[in-house]
């Protein structure tokens, strides 16, 4: 009698055991799902900031690229009013030279 009393016991334990493991488990189950919520959400985020940056160095592209025209088309016009000033001063000088011939 004493050796069924003591199987039931560890029969109870045993069960009691694993009805705390279940326990925990069903605890860990809501905290895991939780951290991997967590986790996804963070990693959205990281690609969320990097589409941002990414967005600024476009956009930052685009302007660098209109402003470089911008420059190239000053440069331009800078040398043809160069060039008008240039052939304004030798008609000028023409002129003088004509002048000083009559």
């Amino acid at each position: 009698m004493d050796k069924v009393c003591l199987n039931q016991m560890k029969k109870l334990t045993n069960g009691t055991q694993e009805q705390q493991s279940k326990e925990v488990q069903m605890h860990n189950l809501p905290l895991e799902q939780h951290m991997l919520m967590e986790k996804v959400c963070f990693n959205h985020m990281k690609k969320l900031s990097n589409g941002t940056e990414n967005q600024q160095n476009k956009d930052m592209q685009v302007a660098k690229k209109i402003l470089e025209k911008c420059i190239k088309s000053g440069e331009a016009c800078l040398n043809q009013m160069k060039k008008l000033s240039s052939g304004t001063q030798n008609q000028q000088n023409k002129e003088v030279q004509l002048r000083n011939v009559a």
